[in-house]
């Protein structure tokens, strides 16, 4: 297969393991504590950090570099705290105040604006017009959604007040500017010779050492033992989705720019949407139909004729990619 055939297979494979996770999540959003949101995103990267360290020891022992080199350390570290709390608290919690259908268009439109940002000011990656005009379509998409937000909220909390309105909206834009940061360095690192697992490792594990201990002293240990074993269960099954999408976004990025596999991503909006109104009953308003509309149409306008850029220019070769296994193939 071609590079971008490749990158295009894995965000496609990324894009439903995803929306089967934020179903996942979604289905056990059912408070919006802060300790309870950090618990249920610690818990849901323990199949992920288990898949990493896995394959760090597999290619240790077969004379391949396992861990990051020293001089990607840090900086893994500070995108591991980025994507946790800016990226998977954050996105947790506008799941239990705004809903599957508000969350997933609000995180995706400021995630595409701010990778493409990012991407320009970190690898150089180039912002066509066409590009440029779509961004503007995504911010006036989160306009639009904003004044949905409050019927959404509505349709998961009793009273929402505009307090709570704004901060699912802030929440959710929140989610996808620390998601866009860290595709950005996940993609920069491999575009070194780094491995998946090297890359994430750290990433995934920050999600299990660094959430679980702070859900353990905020929700106490009388808490954490009550909680049903049928929500556990749940969390972990989007949990090993959550994995599969993990390391199959990261093989995107290998072969795709930023923008690009954002793009291909983008079908979780409308799957999103249709998720939320039939299985949890979310309220459908124009304000949610229109923002999603153009949140799509932004995404779709960034067009993927441009996508043969990528072939000419892979991040990096079959050989080294095929050298990592990977649980999403």
């Amino acid at each position: 297969m071609s590079p971008a055939l490749k990158g295009t297979l894995f965000g496609c494979i990324a894009a439903v393991a995803y929306t089967i996770t934020n179903i996942a999540l979604r289905d056990v959003a059912v408070r919006h504590d802060l300790g309870w949101t950090i618990g249920v995103t610690s818990l849901k990267a323990v199949p992920a950090t288990v898949a990493a360290w896995i394959l760090v020891a597999v290619r240790a022992r077969s004379g391949l570099p396992a861990l990051p080199p020293r001089r990607f350390v840090l900086p893994l570290l500070g995108t591991a705290v980025i994507m946790q709390f800016c990226g998977n608290v954050l996105f947790q919690l506008a799941l239990s105040l705004g809903g599957l259908a508000l969350t997933v268009a609000l995180t995706f439109a400021s995630l595409i604006v701010s990778g493409a940002i990012l991407g320009r000011m970190m690898l150089g990656e180039r912002i066509s017009p066409r590009t440029a005009v779509s961004m503007a379509i995504l911010i006036a998409a989160v306009v639009v959604l904003r004044f949905g937000a409050e019927s959404a909220s509505l349709s998961i909390l009793k009273e929402a007040s505009p307090w709570t309105v704004a901060l699912a909206v802030v929440a959710g834009c929140g989610a996808g500017i620390g998601y866009g940061l860290s595709g950005v360095v996940i993609r920069q690192c491999l575009q070194q010779g780094m491995s998946h697992s090297a890359t994430l490792v750290i990433i995934s594990s920050a999600g299990v050492f660094l959430l679980a201990p702070l859900a353990v002293i905020l929700l106490g240990i009388d808490e954490v033992k009550a909680i049903p074993a049928s929500q556990i269960a749940t969390v972990l099954a989007g949990g090993v989705f959550n994995a599969i999408a993990f390391f199959s976004v990261s093989g995107a990025f290998r072969y795709l720019e930023v923008v690009r596999v954002n793009l291909i991503n983008s079908v979780q909006v409308a799957m999103a949407a249709l998720a939320g109104v039939f299985f949890f009953s979310e309220a459908v308003t124009p304000w949610l139909v229109t923002g999603s509309a153009l949140t799509i149409g932004g995404l779709v306008l960034l067009g993927f004729p441009e996508s043969q850029r990528s072939t000419e220019n892979p991040a990096s070769s079959d050989e080294t990619f095929t050298d990592e296994p990977s649980p999403a193939t």
